[in-house]
């Protein structure tokens, strides 16, 4: 049994590898060399429309999610709503070709997860964006001041950001830099963020191996058969496994014979909102009501998803 929980592990290992080197390539490409106000150029001036377009901006942005955070925390300095910046926060790990061509690659080629995990991220992160636009407008309407990204601690103190791949935006190179300088960036970016990745891709193979070779069938069948316990199971997983967006289709698809096609696909869409990075950084670039909010609105919109789609067995 142990040899087949190793094959398991390092296949799993194997096949999102390239992705994870590659999207981590990618991410400090972009941290180096692509301008937030080209991104803020792009953007309809309707509030209804910016959540719309902020959930897009992941096609040209094609960042994992903890990467979306100092992308986000710019943007709000730059006079993004935080509506449209919680829309790009919680879409552009999904909505991006890198983890579109990876959950393609990891479903067998078969395209119907990819295109739903992107149309159920889309839903939900447009809901939650239009919900705390209604309250920056009834706060605007009140005569409140407008939301604004959270900049201070307890006692008026300013938050360090945590030092790491996540929230490098402020060490970023300067404009006109070389080419060297801009190689060198690039290259210590991805270093540590591929580090950082890497450690939670590990540990999410090896506990996909542990639950197919070792977990009674008894049990994974009375859970993973069930339209309901299937989904809160994989959401609850998704969250405390923390996988990066290149590679959580590998191991939602090794243990897709295990629950059902709502807990897959509820697995893929709530990693990308929730995971122990975003309950840690997060705090550091929007209001704590802004957070909880979005939070109860993802688990109860990704669950209600799941569900429906066990319901109505489209998966």
């Amino acid at each position: 049994m142990w040899q087949s929980a190793q094959t398991i592990f390092l296949s799993i290992i194997l096949e999102a590898l390239p992705f994870v080197v590659l999207g981590v390539m990618i991410s400090s490409l972009i941290q180096a060399l692509v301008s937030q106000e080209r991104m803020m150029k792009l953007l309809p001036k309707s509030g209804a429309l910016s959540v719309v377009g902020a959930t897009f901006i992941g096609m040209v942005l094609p960042v994992c999610d903890c990467g979306t955070i100092p992308v986000a925390r710019s943007l709000i300095r730059k006079g993004m709503p935080v509506s449209a910046a919680m829309a790009f926060t919680l879409s552009a790990p999904v909505i991006n070709p890198l983890t579109m061509i990876a959950t393609f690659v990891a479903f067998g080629f078969n395209a119907t997860m990819m295109w739903a995990r992107v149309a159920a991220t889309f839903g939900i992160a447009v809901t939650i964006g239009w919900v705390l636009l209604a309250a920056e407008n009834k706060r605007k309407a009140a005569g409140a001041p407008a939301l604004a990204g959270a900049s201070a601690g307890p006692m008026g103190l300013e938050l360090p950001m945590l030092e790491t791949a996540a929230t490098v935006e402020e060490t970023a190179p300067t404009p006109r830099r070389t080419p060297r300088e801009v190689f060198n960036y690039v290259i210590n970016h991805a270093v540590i963020e591929f580090f950082e990745v890497g450690i939670f891709v590990v540990i999410s193979a090896a506990v996909a191996a542990l639950l197919q070779t070792f977990m009674p069938a008894s049990v994974t069948q009375a859970i993973g058969d069930h339209p309901i316990l299937s989904v809160l199971v994989m959401m609850a997983l998704a969250v405390i496994l923390s996988l990066c967006s290149e590679a959580d289709a590998f191991v939602a698809r090794s243990l897709a014979s295990l629950t059902t096609g709502g807990g897959v696909l509820s697995f893929l869409v709530i990693g990308q909102m929730i995971d122990i990075r975003n309950i840690l950084l997060l705090p550091r670039v929007y209001d704590k009501w802004v957070i909880v909010r979005t939070f109860s609105l993802a688990i109860v919109l990704t669950f209600a998803v799941g569900v429906g789609v066990n319901l109505m067995g489209w998966l």
